[in-house]
């Protein structure tokens, strides 16, 4: 009997489409890969990212249009405003 779950999620159709073609370059299913994320994040106990922008960003937006927050409960408090 398998033990994978099926789940849907919704991601942006250009960022699936480029994510599915970099995994399938080096060999492995986009579900792999997000299979290997979350492995990776339950292991490490955190986002397993590098801090590591690969491109400069540009210019930062207007200060009306930035948030910067201390706590996660602040960012949350204020999506939820």
């Amino acid at each position: 009997m398998s033990n994978n779950t099926t789940y849907n999620i919704r991601i942006d159709s250009r960022i699936r489409k480029e994510a599915d073609t970099l995994y399938r370059s080096m060999g492995m299913s986009l579900s792999a890969a997000v299979n290997l994320f979350l492995t990776q994040s339950v292991i490490q106990r955190r986002l397993p990212i590098d801090d590591v922008i690969a491109e400069p960003l540009g210019e930062p937006p207007p200060d009306d249009d930035y948030h910067s927050f201390d706590t996660w409960e602040q960012a949350k408090e204020w999506l939820n405003a």
